[in-house]
């Protein structure tokens, strides 16, 4: 047993850990195609003392839902409320999309008191760590990055509300060096699984031609979004590299 100092530097450290527990929910994206943006996610979180657990869940199945599969997405949903209820702790993600399934398709076709439980304490990794910038327990120690960024807000995350992006951009242009230019030009035209249809793919592309042509006028050198469809979609678009924001707090964090 520690006595002393040391004890209570101990216990304080564990109260802080117990204070900033989160439930980390992965999207598919980041368990099964970028898991990159998973472990930045986790390292970022913990370099500001917020302490993930890693529940069991599903897929949010929000893409069921666009093709009309109501039977699957509410049996994964119930599964996801159950697990994420019993973790008994605000849930973050790094998929706006997962975001956009947690806030809103869950209460409103679970219509449960426990999906509104988890819509209420849900939040996208980016709105999470702007709101411990707002109560000042945000780590803001970054290192130089030197790049110029053009951020582009994905349709779920807009649904959301303004002040969620105007928050993410206040946040990332703390760090020094970094320039934001956020591109305002509308869908980038994947609309979920639409543009990898064959018969689909031209209209996708003429749809976000607009958002193509307003980051080719910014000239970055990378383009920001948290959506892994629109990150495909305007590599595409504009054959520039496609990162989540998240890899950039962590670059600035030297992580």
């Amino acid at each position: 047993m520690v006595s002393g100092k040391a004890g209570r530097v101990r216990d304080r450290a564990e109260v802080v850990k117990t204070e900033r527990r989160i439930a980390y929910f992965a999207g598919c994206t980041a368990n099964y195609v970028d898991p990159e943006i998973g472990k930045a996610t986790i390292e970022v979180l913990r370099r500001n003392d917020v302490w993930p657990v890693f529940p069991d869940q599903e897929c949010c199945s929000i893409g069921r839902l666009s093709y009309g599969d109501r039977r699957t997405f509410l049996r994964k949903a119930r599964a996801n409320v159950s697990s994420l209820v019993a973790a008994g702790c605000a849930v973050v993600t790094a998929c706006t999309s997962c975001a956009l399934a947690l806030k809103q398709e869950y209460p409103r076709l679970l219509r449960t008191e426990e999906a509104e439980r988890v819509a209420q304490d849900t939040y996208d990794v980016m709105e999470y760590l702007a709101g411990l910038r707002v109560e000042g327990v945000l780590s803001t120690d970054f290192h130089p990055v030197a790049l110029r960024v053009a951020y582009h807000a994905p349709c779920h995350l807009r649904v959301l509300g303004q002040e969620l992006i105007d928050n993410r951009l206040q946040l990332l242009r703390l760090i020094p060096g970094l320039v934001v230019i956020y591109i305002d030009r509308g869908c980038c035209g994947m609309g979920g699984t639409f543009g990898f249809k064959q018969t689909n793919y031209a209209a996708s592309m003429t749809i976000g031609e607009a958002l193509f042509q307003g980051i080719r006028e910014a000239a970055p050198d990378v383009v920001a979004t948290e959506c892994p469809g629109c990150a495909m979609q305007i590599e595409q678009g504009t054959g520039l590299p496609v990162i989540h924001p998240i890899l950039i707090l962590k670059q600035a964090y030297g992580i």
